[in-house]
């Protein structure tokens, strides 16, 4: 009797002892991201856009925030050809709040608040020429969501926010595409 309950303890406590996985977080590689070429000798980035430090917007508790984001983005992937305009890209909004909301869709046993993370872009583009006049321009707006529970575990609040911040990037660019294309066609070399 003694053996098999030792055995049974025994045997709880290595089934008890197994690894927890742990997920990699995503890393966020702008390199990877399409690329735009347009007619422009000079690009100029201005972050117009002044961060809101509030219970809300977590943009200084993430590594690497929407406007640093937004900002590497566009120095990598928008490329220069051509030896006259100048490209001015003047970034509008780039914020990421969480919110705490009722879970409306919630079981018996399921947690009845969970958190919602919003992600919201709005970037204007103008194109000037070498005199200084403008010859066309657009803005460009995006916006994602996504929700967690409420209490998970800070690793996988990074990944959550990361993917998030990856798909409105994605969101954003053919965004962008689409506007230039339509408002810019004659500049760009697709």
């Amino acid at each position: 009797m003694y053996l098999k309950n030792s055995f049974i303890l025994i045997l709880f406590l290595v089934l008890s002892c197994q690894p927890v996985e742990i997920l990699k977080p995503i890393e966020i590689d702008t390199s990877n991201l399409e690329k735009i070429s347009i007619n422009a000798k000079k690009i100029e980035i201005n972050k117009k856009y002044n961060s809101v430090f509030s219970q809300n917007n977590i943009e200084d508790q993430i590594q690497k925030s929407p406007i640093d984001l937004m900002v590497e983005w566009n120095n990598k992937n928008i490329l220069k050809i051509g030896n006259e305009n100048k490209l001015v890209i003047n970034i509008l909004d780039a914020s990421i709040t969480k919110n705490e909301i009722e879970n409306v869709d919630a079981k018996k046993y399921e947690e009845k608040t969970i958190f919602k993370y919003e992600l919201f872009y709005l970037v204007e583009y103008e194109l000037y020429d070498s005199s200084g006049f403008l010859i066309a321009n657009t803005t460009v707006e995006t916006s994602r969501s996504t929700t967690s529970q409420k209490y998970i575990s800070l690793n996988e609040t990074e990944i959550i926010i990361n993917d998030l911040l990856i798909l409105a990037m994605r969101d954003y660019i053919n965004e962008t595409k689409n506007q230039l294309s339509i408002y810019m066609g004659d500049y760009l070399s697709i």
